[in-house]
């Protein structure tokens, strides 16, 4: 894997995440989310809490990038149910933070060393 195309270190990451999952977790009611939309964001702003706080020291550097990955293409594909169902709102936000959660993976160095 070359680190030179990734210049961000897990520990930068994990701080963004967190803040990725704050974001998450205050738009339902910032944006006025359906009942679905609130809940799902939820879930996904929970797991992105808890994936930043794994970034601060990793069992498995892999495992962390696979879940971040999930992560990623999990919210873009709730935003699309949610985009069908109605819920324009929530899935704009959704399928934003998927997309900045797997440009950001895109750009981390995924070692332990920093």
């Amino acid at each position: 894997m070359m680190t030179a195309l990734r210049p961000l270190p897990l520990s930068l990451h994990g701080a963004v995440e967190l803040l990725f999952g704050v974001l998450a977790l205050i738009a339902p009611f910032a944006f006025g989310f359906t009942a679905a939309g609130t809940v799902l964001a939820g879930l996904i702003g929970v797991l992105a809490i808890g994936l930043a706080l794994d970034a601060t020291s990793p069992r498995d550097v892999i495992a962390h990038r696979a879940f971040d990955h999930g992560l990623a293409f999990g919210a873009v594909l709730v935003a699309l149910a949610l985009a069908i169902a109605g819920d324009g709102a929530a899935a704009l936000v959704l399928g934003g933070l998927g997309l900045a959660q797997l440009t950001l993976s895109a750009g981390t160095r995924y070692t332990v060393r920093g």
